[in-house]
């Protein structure tokens, strides 16, 4: 992985090298007693930083990714602390993936903000459209129910994705929120026996902010995988006891036992899935 050092040494050999190159042709061009450089000479110069830079540009490129996937790892912990601080102050039950009114079918949101009211941005779902089912709207969910204990909006757009500033970065397990049931009722903690396995909150940059083990695992093919592994091809995962870290797209660790043929909400995968022993 490219670091500080890899960087230094990059840059030192398409700076460093070139004028050593000069300077021992000036030596050679005193020892002849001529002045300047032939046209064979400056052409050869040329063509040896064009190489350099060809070869070290695509290093500059992939320290900034790893620079902006270790952003994406900070919002993801922070996140999942969020969570984690919810869990303890709400009977240990994890948030809502999004509120509905009483009566409504399973994909009908709530308008948390009506059409009078400005989309400034000063909390979730006055700045993401997010969906269930049956279109996306500016509606309450679950970043809105941890919003108090991170207060930053900022904290759900992930660095490296490149859609519409209205589109949250991130996805919730549908396993774990049960959004798609009615009622909806999340999983409490002690539902949850493998905590560190399963996956809480993952990257998903889609106004379907819920996460289904079916979609992710099938997302091998741009552009659907880049909504899900926009980092060097792979993805952050928070998981339900709160810690992140990087996974390679279709990792077997995430997507065993994933069948990604099957409807959204078809419980499956020991990652996803907190029913599964």
């Amino acid at each position: 992985m490219p670091d500080s050092n890899v960087i230094f040494e990059a840059f030192c050999g398409i700076i460093i090298m070139p004028l050593l190159l000069f300077w021992g042709l000036m030596n050679i061009k005193k020892e002849k007693a001529s002045v300047g450089f032939t046209l064979i000479e400056l052409l050869v110069v040329i063509a040896i930083i064009s190489i350099l830079a060809a070869i070290l540009f695509p290093v500059f490129a992939r320290a900034r990714e790893n620079a902006r996937r270790a952003s994406c790892m900070s919002n993801l912990k922070q996140i999942g602390l969020g969570m984690m601080m919810y869990v303890q102050d709400y009977d240990e039950k994890y948030p809502l993936g999004a509120w509905r009114l009483p009566g409504t079918t399973n994909n009908q949101p709530s308008q948390f903000v009506n059409a009078s009211s400005p989309y400034d941005g000063s909390v979730p779902a006055k700045k993401f459209k997010s969906a269930i089912g049956d279109g996306a709207g500016y509606i309450y969910s679950w970043m809105d129910i941890i919003y108090p204990y991170v207060k930053s909006t900022q904290l759900f757009v992930c660095p490296s994705f490149t859609g519409a500033s209205t589109i949250p970065s991130y996805g919730y397990n549908l396993y774990i929120s049960n959004v798609r049931s009615r009622p909806s009722n999340p999983k409490s903690m002690a539902a949850v026996s493998r905590p560190s396995e399963i996956v809480l909150v993952t990257d998903y940059g889609s106004s379907y902010n819920y996460a289904n083990a079916a979609e992710y695992c099938k997302g091998a093919l741009p552009p659907i995988s880049l909504l899900k592994y926009p980092h060097l091809d792979g993805g952050n995962i928070t998981f339900a006891d709160g810690h992140a870290k990087w996974y390679k797209a279709g990792a077997a660790s995430i997507c065993a036992g994933v069948n990604t043929s099957a409807a959204a909400d078809t419980r499956q995968g020991r990652a996803w899935d907190p029913a599964i022993p």
